[in-house]
């Protein structure tokens, strides 16, 4: 059974980044040939931030595909306590994505050929958005891990930087403009010291509601099968299409 939907345009994208490509890298096609190191002697504040973005992208642009094990907390006026929900991350540069919410109650999202698919397992019902061109740009630039260059363009930033081997870097983002202001309230990234990857976020929404991400036991650059991404919908499958346009 299929419906359909309208929806407004920034709130299907904030939708689906929100429910999952808020943990993915963006890639940009000229690396440095040495990654910079934010950990450098005698490194002003803005030029540590500067590097340190550099070496994610740069660290990110090496990713041929991701796997994680993720961890998700969220809460908000909606929901009577926090919820925990556990499943698995599976992403292959630049628009191929499985969010999967093993338990407690299974959801699949993916993204693939320019469709995103959100398949509530339990409820046997699934929405459907074909996304076109914007695949890649929500991937990119609406996740708190991807972009970090486009974040600092609309957020204002606080960073700490690690005082013990091992520690984290941190960044806490703040909307820099009203119309970001009027949906997200602040983002929070945890960057891992070895990888130079985000292994952790949190985003506020301007309601209040909450969503922290922990990925746990990456894995990079493993074959992952074009299978992964396709989801085939039972025929009982209630499906309502979304229309972004």
């Amino acid at each position: 059974m299929k419906n359909r939907l309208r929806i407004a345009p920034w709130l299907g994208g904030l939708l689906l980044t929100l429910a999952a490509a808020v943990v993915l890298p963006a890639q940009s096609p000229d690396p440095p040939a040495e990654p910079p190191d934010p950990a450098a002697e005698g490194l002003g504040l803005r030029e540590r931030l500067d590097r340190l973005v550099e070496r994610v992208k740069h660290e990110q642009n090496r990713i041929v595909t991701l796997q994680a094990r993720l961890i998700q907390r969220r809460q908000g006026e909606l929901l009577l306590e926090p919820v925990e929900e556990r499943g698995w991350l599976r992403y292959r540069p630049p628009d191929a994505l499985r969010w999967e919410i093993v338990e407690p109650k299974p959801v699949i999202m993916t993204v693939h050929d320019d469709v995103a698919t959100n398949w509530y397992v339990d409820l046997g019902t699934a929405r459907v958005t074909e996304v076109g061109r914007l695949s890649e740009q929500i991937l990119e630039y609406m996740g708190p891990a991807g972009n970090l260059e486009t974040l600092l363009k609309y957020f204002a930033v606080q960073a700490e930087f690690p005082e013990e081997e091992g520690d984290s870097y941190f960044l806490h983002l703040t909307p820099d403009y009203r119309s970001v202001e009027k949906r997200v309230r602040e983002i929070d990234l945890w960057i891992d010291p070895a990888s130079f990857l985000p292994w952790k976020f949190k985003v506020v929404l301007a309601s209040g509601d909450e969503r922290l991400v922990t990925l746990e036991d990456l894995v990079l650059n493993e074959p992952i099968d074009d299978s992964e991404f396709i989801l085939a919908l039972p025929d009982d499958v209630e499906v309502t299409e979304i229309d972004l346009n």
